[in-house]
């Protein structure tokens, strides 16, 4: 019974670490294609990072807290893409998130 307790464990902290990872390296991703769009310096570029990380982390709380109820599952997702933008626009300033937007429309 022990052993099926410890092997439950490690594989339950396994997954963790890799979603973890998972959200690290989506954040990177954005943040490295923002810099290069925007032509942004490494001190924006890694604030960048960490509100696009904090965004993903808290993306994922909100998924598994609100699972059962989608209607307020997607409220809280919109509340969340409203304080990201913001965050953002404080960071990089008005010209610059059209230009973003400008971007991500292109695509």
């Amino acid at each position: 019974m022990r052993k099926l307790y410890i092997l439950f464990f490690s594989l339950t902290f396994s997954l963790s670490v890799y979603s973890q990872n998972g959200l690290t390296d989506r954040a990177k991703k954005i943040s490295d294609e923002m810099t290069m769009v925007l032509s942004l310096d490494e001190e924006t570029s890694e604030k960048i990072y960490h509100i696009q990380l904090k965004r993903f982390i808290d993306a994922q709380r909100i998924r598994t807290s609100y699972n059962s109820d989608k209607p307020m599952m997607r409220a809280e997702l919109k509340k969340l893409q409203n304080r990201l933008w913001g965050k953002l626009n404080a960071v990089l300033g008005e010209d610059k998130m059209k230009s973003w937007s400008a971007h991500k429309k292109s695509i």
